[in-house]
This record gives C-alpha cells, structure tokens and sequence, in this order.
C-alpha cells in the first residue's frame, strides 16, 4: 500500500493525483505504449496523462488502443492514440479498423489538447478478384495472392506490396490497391502509422490509399481498393465486390455518457 493508494505493474495507482505514462520500450525512437487500460494506472475519479508526443496504439484487431474502465476517470491527451488498421483480403484477421479510445465506464471526460491526435484505424480496401486491395491506417496489411505490404511501425510508412504482376505503395495512411490481373500475382500496399499520413499509390487501376481521415480510393473497373485513411472506410472495388473495411471509430462510448473538449484533432466517429 502508498498513502495515494496502490501499485499496479510498478505505476503509482492513485484515486485523486494524476498520473503520467511511461514509454515501454521505444519504437522507432517514438515514446509509447501499447494498448493502455486505465484501471492499470489509476482508481476512480482519477487523471491519466498522455504526454506530448507519446503514442498509446493498439496491434491488436478489435482491440481499442486505450480502454478506459475507470469510472469518472480523466484522460487528458497530448499525444496519439490510434487503433489497429484492416487487414487487405487474403492477409486474415478483420477488415474493419479497430476504435482509438473505448470507453466502458461511467462519468469519463477527455481532454484533447491541441496538436494531440484520437485516431481510429482505417478499413481495408474492397477487393475484386486476383489482386491485393491496400490495408487500412494504424498498420493494416496489404491483400492479394501474392504478399501484400506490412503495416507500418510507429511514425512510419507501410510497406510496398510484392507480386511477379505488380506492387501498390504503402501508405503513411492507407495503402494502394492493385489492379487484377490474370494470374493475381499482385500485392496491396500494407497501412502506416503516421499522423496525419498520405496515402500510398495504387498500381494501375487500383484505388489509391486514403489520406488523414480520408476513405480510399475506388478501383476503376474491377481492381481493388485503397485502404482507408485514419478513422475512414477502405475504397470500394466493381464487381466482384468483396468486403469494403470499415474505419474504426475515434471514440466508442459503449452507451456510456462521457464528455469530450477537443482541441486537437479527431479521426473517426465519436459514439
């Protein structure tokens, strides 16, 4: 026991002074860490800070990269909070992006600071047949028959796709989608993780990746998608059509009441 309380993990666990995070091991050179539950760091009507430029994140799909469980919990935002990125068709896992910040407490607040960032992962692109639509923002990887694109470390961009018929870029946002070729010896463009990011170029008729909070590009004709920008659904492919991802939320209150001041920036539906 602490006259404030208790210890979790080593961090200070207090019901009224706030408390900061720590980085885990850098990633990148970027402070962070990965996929944050309150009640692991405070008690009730207690403040979690996340400093400036400091990256709470999730590489989990369907896993928020904080979940706050602590009621009438504070969080007061400098840095970034993102979710996980959709996977591109064929890379397995979830094509929809994963929510930035959920909220399964009562009595929240959240303070967004300026130049702070609450970002939902973005939807994989659509795919057409024999070729890699682009993975979505917060690290989805790129689709296809062939390998498609890692997902992007902290503050970095994706990977290129690989394939004997052609590549989609990776995006510092969405990735690119490839056109269909007749083998489908192609390969999307895998999401980043930067803030606000561009998106990654489609080879040939392939949508391009969306940017910031952008959604993909469509593929002309029958080509894939581009993978959704932050917070944003992937591009849609002609027929065949399969799957658009959808983009993760910036917030999801799980039907708690919470107030929000922003005055940075939010990627994503807040509900």
């Amino acid at each position: 026991m602490t006259s404030f309380g208790y210890d979790i993990l080593g961090f200070g666990v207090s019901g009224s002074g706030p408390v900061t995070l720590t980085s885990e091991t850098a990633i990148n050179s970027q402070s962070n860490r990965q996929e944050v539950t309150t009640s692991n760091f405070i008690l009730g009507n207690g403040t979690l800070i996340i400093p400036e430029d400091f990256w709470v994140w999730s590489d989990t799909q369907g896993t928020a990269g904080l979940i706050v469980d602590t009621p009438n919990a504070t969080i007061e935002n400098y840095g970034k909070i993102i979710g996980r990125g959709g996977n591109g068709y064929n890379a397995g896992g979830s094509r929809d992006g994963s929510e930035a910040i959920s909220i399964t407490a009562t009595g929240v607040t959240i303070i967004n600071h300026s130049g702070a960032y609450i970002a939902g992962g973005g939807g994989a692109g659509g795919q057409a047949q024999n070729g890699g639509s682009g993975g979505g923002a917060g690290g989805g990887i790129g689709g296809g028959d062939e390998i498609g694109g890692a997902g992007g470390i902290l503050n970095a961009s994706g990977a290129n796709g690989t394939g004997a018929d052609g590549s989609a870029s990776g995006g510092g946002a969405g990735g690119g989608g490839c056109v269909v070729t007749t083998f489908g010896r192609t390969g999307g463009g895998g999401g980043g993780r930067i803030l606000p990011g561009s998106g990654g170029a489609g080879f040939g008729t392939g949508g391009s990746g969306g940017s910031a909070g952008n959604a993909g590009g469509n593929g002309s004709g029958n080509a894939n998608g581009g993978g959704g920008g932050w917070g944003a659904n992937g591009g849609a492919a002609a027929q065949p059509q399969l799957g658009v991802g959808l983009g993760g939320k910036g917030i999801e209150a799980n039907s708690n009441s919470f107030t929000l001041t922003n005055n940075g920036t939010i990627y994503g539906a807040q509900s």
